[in-house]
């Protein structure tokens, strides 16, 4: 079994990268926690982004076009919700219009949960506080 050469950790998986310079796919010899933690601490991603801003944004431009870019790219989570809902929709806008400063929607039930997947009904909404549904996050 082949070991990370950084941590020397048993758990480890072999992943392809590619080289952004050359092009060339090559075997990590890190394993995926040292490999995350070296782009979080060294900020690899975000320098790259903030040195390619406008060719970042020239490409959604000509991707998703102008005008519909958030539109077009949220259009899975549209689309789920239009499959996973039922009952008065009358209903659930009111419910959304409802909610009191400071708290969000929240599904009891999230839509796309790891280990279950809720439905976007009146019965599997509530009204939670902003911090309360970030540490919620996902889960049931």
């Amino acid at each position: 079994m082949k070991t990370c050469k950084k941590c020397n950790g048993t758990r480890f998986t072999p992943v392809k990268r590619t080289n952004y310079k050359t092009g060339q796919i090559y075997m990590s010899s890190k394993c995926m926690d040292c490999a995350n933690s070296y782009q979080k601490k060294s900020g690899v991603v975000s320098k790259w982004q903030k040195a390619n801003n406008k060719h970042i944004r020239e490409y959604q431009t000509e991707y998703y076009g102008s005008e519909n870019r958030y539109r077009v790219r949220n259009a899975k989570h549209s689309k789920t919700l239009k499959q996973r809902t039922f009952g008065n929709k009358k209903d659930i806008i009111e419910f959304y219009k409802n909610c009191p400063n400071g708290y969000e929607v929240d599904h009891i039930v999230p839509i796309n949960g790891r280990n279950v997947s809720g439905l976007h009904t009146i019965d599997n909404l509530q009204y939670l506080t902003i911090e309360d549904n970030r540490k919620k996050s996902n889960k049931y």
